[in-house]
């Protein structure tokens, strides 16, 4: 008897009904707030502006740090911001009083100017430099370069055609970026138009971002294909910089590739090489060959028109450097490189860098500064409040497991508390976060 009982309570359906209140699914909200308190963001956001238009505008300031909100708790879109509106549990959480419309965040894109986007770019290094301790712990600073193709749909304001591997033909935006290798901060970026190749005015751009650090602190530079050029390579040598770059495969290499002949094994597979070029401005500087076998019933990652004649198949990487360490330890060094296309990745997919949100040039780019803004204080979160150094997870893995907690904000007399869920499984972890930020 007692166990149809209890089939019956388990066969029971339950009804949905919109009636909870004061719930919310940003529990962790507050670890968000207090970690932008000890940074004083908001002091620092007044630089971008206070004026209002209207009474009822939202002034400049408000808007950048409400879409960082955003951003950090991993909603990117004004439409989806709708819900931080709608949520006023969240808004308690986040120290906020009220939160901006899709119309709102739309019309403010729409009428920012590009002094603005400078502002958050320089608030963003202020921070890395207080954050870093002005680089004074750092003995060498090693820069990875990269840039990304951000296609656009309609007619957004400077977008051209180019380079675009994900939707040919399509318009697009081609911004330009540098982090540190060491510390994975993002240290500064151009926003460019599409119709950009990488290495557009990249020794303008590496200038400007060595001006900004210390004096003889930059030691290294990696970059990839796109930012083989001779000139460049030329200027990071005479300013005594070590380089790592790759050299894109085209016909005249395949052909100094099928004459090597010294070929020298330093692991299972793989083989590495040499070559020079015979430019006397660059006689200090190496072609690096790594040559890797293909596995049986394998396909090399890229067909090369001259190399495929021969009877083994293989992997090859070219590197260009002046460094005078061993092939395969350039090509050791130059293969930490990948954690700057993580870094990338971690923009692109943890914090919407692969979609614009506005028609407009200036508002494009200041959205492009408070993504990058936000990458940056994921980035410190995760090793000033959890102590993570070494490895550090995805921005995704943090929010779901700090942020995205069911909670409901309940008041018993003069007391508010915050009930989080009591079956949560990160509760330890979101303990030792509050007692960091304490």
């Amino acid at each position: 008897m007692a166990k149809n009982r209890a089939q019956r309570h388990h066969d029971r359906k339950p009804k949905e009904e919109f009636t909870g209140k004061n719930l919310t699914r940003f529990g962790g909200a507050g670890l968000i707030r207090r970690f932008l308190s000890k940074l004083k963001l908001d002091q620092h956001l007044k630089a971008v502006g206070v004026s209002k238009r209207r009474k009822e505008d939202y002034n400049s300031c408000e808007v950048c740090y409400d879409i960082l909100l955003g951003l950090m708790t991993g909603i990117f879109r004004p439409i989806h911001m709708m819900e931080l509106k709608a949520d006023k549990v969240f808004q308690k959480l986040a120290g906020l009083t009220r939160f901006p419309s899709q119309s709102t965040i739309s019309r403010f894109l729409s009428r920012i100017t590009v002094h603005k986007a400078e502002h958050v770019a320089e608030i963003n290094f202020r921070q890395l430099n207080k954050i870093r301790n002005g680089f004074r712990d750092m003995k060498t600073i090693t820069l990875d370069l990269d840039s990304h193709v951000i296609p656009v749909f309609g007619k957004q304001h400077r977008a051209r055609r180019g380079y675009n591997p994900k939707k040919r033909g399509r318009s697009s935006y081609h911004p330009l970026m540098c982090f540190i290798g060491e510390t994975r901060d993002y240290i500064g970026g151009v926003f460019r138009p599409g119709n950009r190749t990488s290495g557009y005015k990249a020794q303008d751009f590496l200038r400007s971002i060595m001006k900004k650090l210390p004096e003889n602190k930059v030691k290294r530079l990696r970059a990839d294909s796109g930012f083989f050029k001779i000139e460049f390579l030329r200027w990071l040598m005479m300013r005594q910089i070590e380089f790592y770059v790759v050299v894109p495969q085209q016909v005249w290499l395949q052909r100094m590739i099928l004459g090597i002949g010294n070929w020298r094994e330093f692991d299972k597979g793989f083989a590495t090489g040499e070559l020079s070029l015979p430019i006397p401005s660059l006689k200090d500087m190496r072609l690096v060959v790594i040559r890797e076998l293909v596995r049986k019933g394998e396909k090399p990652r890229k067909e090369l028109r001259l190399l495929s004649v021969q009877e083994d198949l293989y992997n090859y990487q070219v590197i260009a450097t002046n460094s005078k360490v061993p092939g395969e330890e350039v090509w050791r060094v130059y293969n930490k490189r990948a954690c700057c296309e993580n870094f990338i990745k971690e923009s692109i997919y943890g914090f919407g860098l692969d979609k614009s949100i506005t028609r407009h040039w200036a508002g494009a780019r200041l959205y492009f500064e408070l993504v990058m803004l936000a990458y940056n204080l994921m980035n410190w979160f995760k090793e000033k409040v959890l102590g993570r150094k070494d490895t550090k997870e995805m921005a995704g893995t943090i929010r779901w497991r700090l942020f995205w907690i069911p909670a409901k904000l309940a008041t018993s007399g003069r007391k508010v508390r915050l009930k989080l869920a009591d079956w949560w499984p990160y509760k330890v972890e979101f303990t030792r976060a509050l007692t960091a930020l304490a």
